[in-house]
């Protein structure tokens, strides 16, 4: 009988998705036939549908309101055991009773955590249902550590740098738990592109003209149109790739004004599944600086300008590719973003991107990451 590992997420933006996703193709791809492999939006899929929407819902608003958003974070984090206990009490307890049902029912092997509030819940299935399995906790935030993710009662928790490694165990995770592996990213996100040239074919994209791309979820529509503004000013015709994904409102938005900035073809999309091609379609790329794209963009070496971080965790993602001078931060102000679109349109500097990119020599964990939870399925783990 296959061994069955869960790759348990919440589908909260997509930092918590993707490295579960990384991790699943690479053990999919690499032990091909040997594990039976599932993803799962957790809580809402265990049925605790509403627990799940009102924390999605929570969250949204929290990306709304950034500079209350930090604050909260930092309240949090000075009074860590009260916030456990509270997010416990508010978002996980009431999940408790169907994550003991689904380990009983789905008797997992191993399941691969990204999701403190995932962790959380199948710590205490776990006891209550005295199943036997083991729980890897991946912390998705690259640098820092929030006190939500501080659940020593997991068997394994990863870390994307050693520096979230020193700061895990600073705040109670056993050091001979830790491990830390360069941050994953699907194999397929990275080897499966069609050409350029086809891809801004079927986009309608201008051959003539840099390519710039939006992509910051859930900001508002109203925002999204001065940094285009501001992009228009320049007086440099551009190709705009814009994806709203789940915003209907902003692509409407978008759809209806695209003709009103004459240096500018805006090219509007909703949900979108290539996002790896639209990437490399791109000269520059403007986004949220959220693990997931952050790390996809560098991969990809390009230029980045980062819009507002929702959080003290995005801030230090933004900081770690400014400092490696392959990035610019604009803290939400569209003039500072029309003054780091200006800068990376110069060839030269571009240039210089590549160069510093080139040095970094950066490494995707994927790979190291599913060899780690096969030796955890196979039972070679019990040695730390």
């Amino acid at each position: 009988m296959k061994r069955k590992i869960v790759f348990a997420m919440i589908e909260a933006g997509g930092g918590h998705k993707a490295p579960a996703s990384a991790v699943m193709e690479a053990l999919d791809r690499n032990y091909p036939g040997l594990y039976e492999t599932g993803m799962m939006d957790f809580i809402k899929d265990i049925g605790s549908v509403k627990v799940d929407a009102a924390h999605k819902k929570s969250w949204k608003t929290f990306l709304e309101y950034p500079t209350l958003t930090h604050l909260i974070y930092q309240v949090q984090n000075t009074l860590a055991p009260v916030t456990r206990a509270i997010l416990y009490r508010t978002m996980v307890a009431p999940a408790v009773k169907d994550a003991v049902r689904f380990v009983k029912r789905a008797r997992p092997d191993v399941v691969f955590s990204t999701h403190f509030f995932a962790t959380m819940a199948l710590v205490e299935a776990r006891r209550r249902a005295r199943q036997d399995f083991k729980i890897i906790t991946y912390q998705t935030e690259i640098f820092t550590f929030h006190a939500a993710w501080r659940v020593p009662e997991t068997d394994w928790y990863l870390t994307a740098s050693d520096r979230a490694a020193r700061n895990a165990a600073r705040h109670g995770i056993d050091w001979s738990k830790i491990k830390a592996f360069p941050y994953p990213i699907r194999p397929s996100f990275l080897e499966s592109r069609r050409d350029r040239e086809v891809v801004a074919a079927e986009l309608g994209l201008d051959a003539g003209r840099r390519t710039f791309l939006f992509s910051f979820g859930n900001q508002g529509a109203g925002m999204i149109l001065q940094y285009l503004i501001a992009l228009d000013i320049l007086g440099s015709p551009l190709n705009v790739i814009v994806v709203a994904g789940l915003n209907k409102s902003l692509r409407a938005r978008l759809s209806m004004n695209r003709k009103l900035l004459q240096n500018l073809r805006i090219i509007p999309l909703g949900f979108v599944r290539n996002m790896n091609e639209l990437i490399d379609a791109s000269d520059v790329c403007f986004i949220k600086p959220g693990p997931a794209t952050m790390m996809e963009c560098m991969h990809s070496r390009k230029p980045i300008i980062f819009n507002v971080a929702a959080t003290p965790c995005e801030q230090e993602h933004a900081n770690y590719a400014v400092f490696r001078g392959v990035a610019k931060y604009t803290d939400g102000n569209p003039m500072l973003f029309g003054m780091a679109a200006r800068h990376f349109l110069k060839e030269e500097v571009r240039q210089e991107v590549a160069r510093r990119y080139e040095a970094l020599a950066l490494r995707n964990g994927a790979q190291d990451i599913a060899a780690f939870v096969d030796s955890v399925a196979r039972g070679e783990d019990s040695a730390r």
